[in-house]
């Protein structure tokens, strides 16, 4: 979700490049080489939704990321590393993937390799199935996998995580209604559980201001859900309201949320996207970079950036490589550290 470029992104402004503070994160960690950030693309309007889908053969494999100044998709392919390391001629430049996007958010594949896309004024998920045909000939839709719940449509599904059972869980804020008046919003802010098996569809969590990024934790026995009640719209800041991550139980049957509990707060600003690595650790979007929470909501290190960070992703043959939307450009730094193995890695034909 985009903010104020003159107002909330100078909370907190470094200088461009990374920079990665606290012991205990270089200690647990760690970067390989400088601490510094491989620039793999600039010129979006404001990138979000990094997704790493990695080739069947090779070492290379293909980002796609959303812009949503431009309401598009971008694809670019990547050769893999070079000597061990990111290489910027190593990737091909952006290419139209898909245009318009409904103004696409988070992303992520399902069990059969698909493009899943939370879109704000799509009001919708989408979901792609010829990933392949759309990289010679970028379509400009993609069927809806879900828009309504009760016969109204969704608000502004923001970001979106599948389970291993292929359930998809996704938040639904109304900042479509909020940046985009013509679009009211009929539903509360929920959090959503659709089983594509019977296309049913159920409210896990309606307790949030605004539930924004979406991660399960190890064995998918925890859920994490950021709530970013505190932006309530462009050039708006409420620091009396949430920016915070909560985490659940996921229950026995696998369907339901139980023991709701703070995780963190987060300040500077608010929280975003997030993924997880395999230790526990969380990585979230930040108004200043990246915060790396530990298992116990613990700031461990911060990766500062000059720009507001939305999403990030894991990616690379290794699952070692994150993948950063900060603003207008798209970054990458390799880690020692991987991220969690998702459901299911798709493989390109």
């Amino acid at each position: 979700m985009k903010t104020n470029e003159g107002n909330l992104d100078r909370i907190l402004r470094i200088v461009a490049g990374l920079a990665l503070i606290g012991l205990t994160l270089s200690g647990t960690i760690g970067v390989w080489g400088w601490l510094g950030l491989v620039p793999l693309a600039t010129g979006f309007g404001f990138t979000e939704g990094p997704v790493y889908l990695k080739d069947r053969q090779g070492q290379g494999g293909l980002l796609l990321i959303t812009d949503q100044i431009h309401n598009s998709i971008y694809s670019m392919r990547w050769n893999g590393l070079k000597n061990g390391q990111i290489a910027t001629d190593s990737w091909e430049k952006p290419k139209l993937f898909r245009n318009p996007s409904g103004v696409a958010d988070g992303q992520t594949p399902d069990l059969q390799g698909h493009l899943l896309t939370a879109e704000t004024t799509g009001r919708r998920v989408s979901i792609t199935r010829n990933i392949e045909a759309n990289l010679k000939s970028p379509a400009p839709q993609a069927p809806s996998l879900v828009d309504r719940y009760q016969g109204k449509r969704l608000n502004s599904p923001n970001d979106l995580v599948v389970k291993s059972d292929g359930t998809v869980w996704f938040t639904d804020p109304s900042y479509g209604s909020l940046q985009f008046p013509p679009q009211p919003a009929e539903l509360p802010n929920n959090v959503y559980r659709f089983d594509p098996k019977n296309k049913q569809l159920t409210v896990v969590e309606p307790g949030l201001v605004m539930p924004n990024g979406i991660a399960f934790g190890p064995g998918e026995k925890t859920l994490y859900i950021i709530d970013s009640g505190a932006i309530q719209g462009p050039r708006t800041y409420f620091p009396y309201l949430p920016h915070r991550i909560y985490v659940y139980n996921v229950a026995g049957d696998g369907k339901t949320l139980t023991n709701k509990r703070l995780f963190a707060n987060v300040a500077p600003g608010f929280p975003d996207g997030m993924r997880l690595d395999n230790k526990g650790n969380v990585y979230v979007g930040t108004l200043e970079g990246i915060h790396v929470l530990n298992a116990k909501g613990k700031l461990i290190g911060k990766f500062l950036m000059a720009k507001q960070t939305a999403n990030l992703s894991f990616g690379g043959s290794d699952n070692n490589i994150l993948f950063i939307g900060s603003s207008n450009s798209l970054w990458a730094v390799k880690l020692n550290t991987r991220g969690l193995v998702p459901v299911r890695t798709r493989s390109e034909p």
